[in-house]
């Protein structure tokens, strides 16, 4: 039997139920970057300096004798080139007319995206990126991230080559604190991707700074580690989304620095077009300081540990 009622099948005129909510989903925290202090910089070519103490010696010294005088070991130069990355946004001048919901300026908000991605791309290049390179006209510079940085303190999977994957391990990451405090260092955070994250949390015993739930009047432990009491201090465990899965790094902070040639800012594109035209832009690099501060392990199980 037909309908006689007005309803909201057959009226027209009805506005769409599209609400002024944008759930924004962004993933932009930078531990890593936020770290390290930010210091300026004068050239695309950043440049320290790292030194180390003589080995500890117990020969005696006779009485009287006359001083024999030894050449001390020279500081190493070490480099890094500046690394530059921009986002840029392109907004009609229609669209900046239309009445869009939950957007009040979509300048503004594109501008606000685009500064969240870049800091995320340089979170991503100071853990990853390979070797550092001075570029041409027509090559871009890289910076070296930290993974390729670290070449002394280091520990890989098994077999030749070390290319088969193991399961992260106290006992490994002890072995890489040793590594680091035998060098002078002092290692007081620990940086990973979320499987390894899962695997600190379920299998590692060593654990403080874990929080406590109230439910049904019991006490329940949330597997979370946010630090671990390990051999050689407590480390803070902090996962980094742009870290790679296989791997971990442990660093001790006080020598991680971003160098600024740059720092990021906003520019307005030529007006080519009827809309607006803008980018983000910046130019940085890491000061790792002294690599031997500073420990990794690599071809890390990312599966069937948890």
């Amino acid at each position: 039997m037909a309908s006689t009622q007005v309803n909201a099948y057959f009226a027209v005129g009805q506005r769409e139920g599209l609400t002024d909510t944008v759930a924004d989903l962004f993933a932009d925290d930078v531990p890593f970057f936020a770290m390290a202090q930010k210091i300026n910089s004068r050239s695309t070519k950043h440049e320290w300096q790292e030194d180390n103490l003589a080995a500890p010696a117990t020969t005696g010294i006779v009485e009287g004798a006359s001083l024999t005088y030894v050449q001390p070991a020279t500081r190493t130069r070490r480099q890094n080139y500046m690394h530059i990355r921009l986002r840029n946004w392109d907004v009609t001048f229609t669209e900046m007319a239309v009445n869009v919901a939950g957007i009040g300026d979509q300048v503004a908000r594109e501008m606000m995206k685009a500064m969240k991605s870049l800091l995320t791309d340089y979170d991503k290049i100071f853990l990853n990126t390979g070797n550092s390179a001075v570029g041409t006209t027509s090559t871009a510079r890289t910076a070296r991230g930290i993974q390729r940085a670290i070449r002394t303190n280091t520990g890989r999977g098994s077999s030749a080559g070390g290319a088969v994957k193991q399961a992260l391990t106290e006992s490994k990451v002890n072995a890489l604190l040793q590594k680091i405090w035998n060098a002078g260092g002092d290692p007081r955070a620990l940086f990973c991707g979320g499987y390894q994250k899962r695997v600190i949390s379920q299998n590692f015993t060593a654990k403080t700074g874990f929080t406590y739930q109230i439910q049904a009047s019991a006490r329940q432990a949330i597997s979370n580690i946010n630090s671990y009491e390990g051999s050689f201090g407590t480390v803070d465990i902090i996962p980094d989304r742009q870290h790679s899965g296989a791997r971990i790094t442990i660093v001790t902070p006080d020598h991680l620095k971003v160098a600024v040639l740059r720092d990021i800012q906003q520019y307005k594109g030529a007006p080519t077009a009827s809309s607006v035209k803008g980018w983000v832009e910046a130019e940085m690099t890491l000061q790792w300081g002294n690599e031997k501060a500073h420990a990794k392990q690599s071809h890390l199980k990312t599966s069937t540990v948890v």
